[in-house]
Parts: structure tokens; sequence; C-alpha cells
């Protein structure tokens, strides 16, 4: 399976978890043409969307529409 497929593939279980495409759209921040285009692997869907797609899909039922808040901590080298 090629990156491109793997992406779609992905993003088809974070629209199945949400239970829609216009949810998903939302959740990541993008219109919903450009949500199609990266379902249909007309292109390839950023890093940033497939990883949070993930973290859709590794909530499963749990999971909800809203975007939960991240920090991370970026250590200065001494």
């Amino acid at each position: 399976m090629d990156q491109r497929a793997r992406y779609s593939h992905t993003l088809w279980q974070a629209v199945a978890t949400l239970g829609n495409q216009r949810r998903l759209a939302m959740f990541l921040g993008v219109s919903e043409e450009k949500l199609a285009a990266w379902l249909a692997g007309e292109e390839l869907a950023p890093l940033d969307v497939f990883l949070n797609s993930l973290d859709l899909v590794a909530d499963g039922p749990y999971a909800t529409a809203e975007r939960p808040i991240r920090v991370a901590v970026i250590r200065e080298r001494t």
C-alpha cells in the first residue's frame, strides 16, 4: 500500500469514527472539498492531518469532534 492509499484509508477510518465527513473536516480545520480530495486519494494529506486521524481512530468510540489541547515542551540543550 503506498503512502497516499495508507493516508486515505486512515482518513476513512476517522470518518467512520466521527460519523461523517463534515465532522472530520471540522475536527481537522479543513474544507470538506479538501478532505474529499484526500479521501479520494487525489492529493496526499499533510502529515499532521494523518497523525490527527490516527489519534481519532485510536480513540475509537471515545473520540469527540472537539480538538484536544496538546502541549509540547522543548528543552534547551545545555
